[in-house]
This record gives C-alpha cells, sequence and structure tokens, in this order.
C-alpha cells in the first residue's frame, strides 16, 4: 500500500473555511461556551469575517483583582476563571459593574468615566468635584451607551447623607436632585429614575428635557424594616425590591405602579438574581446558559471569610445560612470587592 500524499489527504478533508456563513452561524449558535466561540474566529480569516458580527453571550461574572493588580473574570456557573486581562486603565480605581459590559470607575482624583473591560473603550463622566463631595456610595449606569438611542445616564449616590445626582457622558457637571436624601439605592426603569429610601419607600422621577421631577411616592413594603439594606431591580419587566438583614435573610417584593401596593414574591421564576452593594441586576437564566433560575448569587462575610452562595428554589427567598439548603463556593481573591458585570465587546462600526 502506497503512502498517501499530502494532496491526497488534503482533498479527504472538507473546505472547512468555506463553510457559508449562515451554517457557521448556525454551529457557532450551537457552542455555549464563550471561549469556543471566540476560538471559533480564530480558525482562520473567513470564519473570523463570518462571525464578527455575531452577539457572544457573556455569563454574569464577577471581575476579581489578583495580587499583581491584574483582572480576572469569573464564571460562577463554571466556577473558572474564563478572563484574565491587564487592565492599568482602571488600576488604584473604584469600579462599579453593569449587566450592560461597561463599568463606572472613579479615581483617587475624584475623576469619574465609564470603561468597557473588553474593547477598553471609555466616555468621560463629570468629576465629583463638582458636587463639592469627596464622599461616593455608589455609581448606576442607566443603559449600555452604544446601544442605538440610548439615553445613557449615570447615577450618584454621594454623601453622608446619601444625596443624588445624574450626570450624561460629556456633561461638565452633576446635576443634583433636591430634596432627597438617604438613599440606600437607585435605577433607571422604563424612562425614569426610581429611588428607594432607607425608609422603604420609593419615590419616582420624570425624566424631561435633561432634568428631573419628582413624579410619584409609593409607601414602603410592609414591614421592611430602616436597618435593612435595599435592592432595586428589574425582573422581566417589572420593578423590584430585595431587603435584606444583618442575618442575611431576602424579601423580595414586586411593586404595582397603577395601585401603589406591593406584592411579596416567593419565587424569581426562570430569573437569577446577581446581588451586590456594587450593582444588582436580574437576567433571564435561559438566556445565560449555566445560570440557575430561581437563585440568589451574592456574597456575605462568615466566620470571617467571604463566601459565595447561590439559594436553591426550595428556600423560597427566605432563608437562613444552612448547608442542607443553600450551595457554598469558596470566594476566590476573598478581598476583591463584589464587581457584578456582564461583559459586552464593542459593537463592530461598519
Amino acid at each position: 500500500m502506497f503512502p498517501i500524499t499530502k494532496k491526497e489527504l488534503a482533498a479527504s478533508f472538507p473546505d472547512w473555511a468555506n463553510i457559508p456563513g449562515d451554517i457557521l452561524t448556525c454551529i457557532a449558535d450551537m457552542a455555549h461556551s464563550v471561549q469556543d466561540r471566540v476560538r471559533m474566529t480564530a480558525v482562520c480569516r473567513s470564519w473570523k469575517a463570518s462571525l464578527m458580527d455575531q452577539k457572544l453571550n457573556f455569563p454574569p461574572c464577577l471581575m476579581l483583582t489578583k495580587a499583581d493588580d491584574r483582572y480576572c473574570f469569573y464564571d460562577m456557573s463554571k466556577e473558572e476563571i474564563f478572563a484574565e486581562l491587564d487592565l492599568p486603565e482602571i488600576r488604584g480605581r473604584r469600579c462599579w459593574g453593569s449587566p450592560f459590559g461597561w463599568l463606572v470607575t472613579c479615581g483617587p482624583d475624584l475623576d469619574i468615566q465609564l470603561f468597557n473591560p473588553l474593547s477598553k473603550d471609555s466616555r468621560p463622566l463629570p468629576t465629583l468635584c463638582t458636587l463639592n463631595q469627596s464622599l461616593l456610595e455608589k455609581l448606576v449606569l442607566s443603559s449600555n451607551p452604544e446601544d442605538s438611542g440610548s439615553d445613557c445616564m449615570v447615577l450618584a449616590i454621594y454623601s453622608e447623607l446619601c444625596l443624588l445626582a445624574f450626570a450624561k457622558p460629556g456633561d461638565q457637571a452633576w446635576t443634583p436632585i433636591d430634596g432627597i436624601s438617604g438613599v440606600d439605592d437607585a435605577i433607571y426603569f422604563k424612562g425614569n429614575v426610581y429611588t428607594c429610601q432607607s425608609t422603604g419607600e420609593v419615590v419616582s422621577y420624570q425624566n424631561s428635557h435633561g432634568t428631573l421631577s419628582k413624579a410619584m411616592e409609593f409607601p414602603p413594603p410592609s414591614p421592611v424594616h430602616r436597618l435593612r439594606k435595599k435592592h432595586l431591580f428589574d425582573l422581566g419587566g417589572n420593578l423590584c425590591l430585595a431587603s435584606e438583614n444583618i442575618t442575611v435573610e431576602f424579601e423580595i417584593f414586586k411593586l404595582d405602579t397603577h395601585t401603589r401596593s406591593w406584592e411579596k414574591l416567593f419565587s424569581l421564576g426562570d430569573n437569577s438574581l446577581f446581588l451586590g452593594n456594587r450593582c444588582t441586576f436580574a437576567v433571564a437564566a435561559a438566556d445565560h446558559p449555566g445560570c440557575r433560575p430561581n437563585c440568589i448569587y451574592f456574597r456575605c462575610v462568615y466566620y470571617k471569610a467571604y463566601i459565595t452562595y447561590i439559594c436553591q428554589e426550595h428556600l423560597k427567598l427566605d432563608m437562613h445560612y444552612d448547608k442542607k439548603y443553600c450551595t457554598v463556593y469558596p470566594f476566590p481573591f476573598s478581598f476583591s470587592p463584589l464587581i457584578w458585570i456582564i461583559p459586552q465587546s464593542q459593537k463592530r462600526r461598519r
């Protein structure tokens, strides 16, 4: 038997480089792993060109700082780091995450900006000095600044009184919202800004011609205690409030804006909630393979160690830490702040 030649060997295989783009896209859609999708674009130039515009569904992950100041993206669903980046642009800056792929960052000089850790694109925001303040509690991003028609806004909770201000990329100064203090959390929801006070009251502000005017007040869901930490989030188009006490029990309430009443929820349905002081958001678990439906991803200090918990369905969101009911994952790089983010690469410009 004669040895096979290189030409005959090549002829025995299909021309993978010339797979029609629509077929290649179907194959890529069946690859749920982000790493596999990225590897496919590196096979050859034609594959890269065909898949360049395909959206990558990155998993919600923790952005963690390593000892050498490199930044890791930790996929909770697989308990592994899927990316490690050197980001000198944000070294030494405080960061707040978002589900839009962008970070809001603040430097020691109180310079604030938006930053995309994958594309390394940045957008300037006014310095905190325009508010004559140096204490910043939280920065909340309303939407992806790259989306067409996006009215991107950043909300700032600042000062010891927990005041609220807003700005847009390119603004020269922050605009404070008068008559409001004691803000626990804020969210941009269906075109309006909603704030949650330490008392549990929720106030909506209408966005009109670049200004925010008070629109409506909603009573606190009973019996939310003043000392509980409260988080606002969008759950499938409904404005919800998560109340967390010091023993880390959660209560979830859904607001009916028409009747101004609250409904206590005992299930997140097919959604996953990512809860943290730096950022809180919910996602449809089916859109992010590996996310567990009806689960809360969060972290607490437990026996002086940082631990990440995923709460199981039968707990009905009213829980104590019990290994019988909680899945406990060792938390990597334990002193990193809890920064949730869904990475998104920059959209291709034609």
